[in-house]
């Protein structure tokens, strides 16, 4: 029964957006997303707005769930009003990979993944939150609103510079994130074409997908936990070394 509710959950959550009548997909193939990225944040310079850049796919309920909200008398006003957004296709987990390292995500951890920028220092502001928009579909219609009404606030009153202990560990936590995000990569490269067979998957691809999704969840989590105690060592004049988690080795890895 449980395998049961599990594969009917799946189906729920990676469906073709074609099966949703009246779903315009704002997720597309771009000849030159590149481009698109320099030409939104001309725009939110000019206007004085932040540049709101979601990267998603059609095939992903959450991504679809996010460009609703944004389309909503419930949300659409603030983020008219606040933002300029631009939507990047990322295919299936292998296109737009140098959008999210420009502003420097060695890897997007989920779709969507939600980057709000500003667009005069190209900075991105809201990376301690913006993990929550994996269960975009999920988050209510006001929270939605709240949360980027917020962040238009806060967005343009950056924190100082880390003073250099704390830069330091910053650094270290860096490192760490793009050596776990490659091995993320990797999994994308291997489920992507499989997610593109849909809905013919091969065995074991539900597994595989548990596993890529367990993997990023965890990995997030323990970024954020990190920088939280870089913090919180370094207010505290305290020198000692941080608390690096250890992954097992992933079914890829021993392929």
């Amino acid at each position: 029964m449980a395998s049961l509710v599990a594969a009917v959950f799946f189906t729920v959550q990676v469906t073709k957006a074609s099966e949703e009548e009246g779903f315009d997909s704002p997720y597309l193939p771009s000849a030159d997303v590149m481009a698109e990225v320099d030409a939104t944040l001309a725009k939110a310079r000019d206007t004085g707005k932040l540049a709101l850049i979601v990267m998603g796919a059609t095939w992903c309920h959450d991504s679809r769930g996010l460009a609703k909200r944004f389309r909503s008398a419930d949300v659409g006003d603030v983020i008219d009003d606040k933002y300029e957004v631009l939507y990047v296709d990322v295919g299936y987990l292998s296109d737009a990979r140098a959008v999210n390292q420009r502003f420097g995500m060695p890897s997007i951890y989920a779709t969507p993944t939600v980057m709000i920028i500003d667009p005069e220092t190209e900075m991105l502001t809201n990376s301690r939150t913006m993990h929550m928009w994996r269960n975009a579909d999920s988050i209510s219609y006001p929270d939605t609103r709240a949360y980027f009404a917020k962040e238009a606030e806060t967005a343009r009153s950056p924190a100082p510079a880390p003073e250099a202990a704390l830069q330091a560990y910053f650094d270290s936590i860096d490192a760490f994130e793009a050596q776990e995000a490659a091995r993320l990569v990797a999994g994308y490269d291997l489920i992507g074409p499989q997610l593109a067979m849909e809905p013919d998957y091969p065995d074991g691809f539900e597994d595989l997908w548990r596993e890529v999704r367990n993997f990023r969840y965890k990995l997030t989590d323990d970024l954020l936990a990190l920088r939280a105690q870089a913090e919180q060592l370094a207010a505290e004049g305290i020198s000692e070394p941080l608390a690096f988690p250890s992954y097992p080795a992933l079914s890829w890895e021993s392929e």
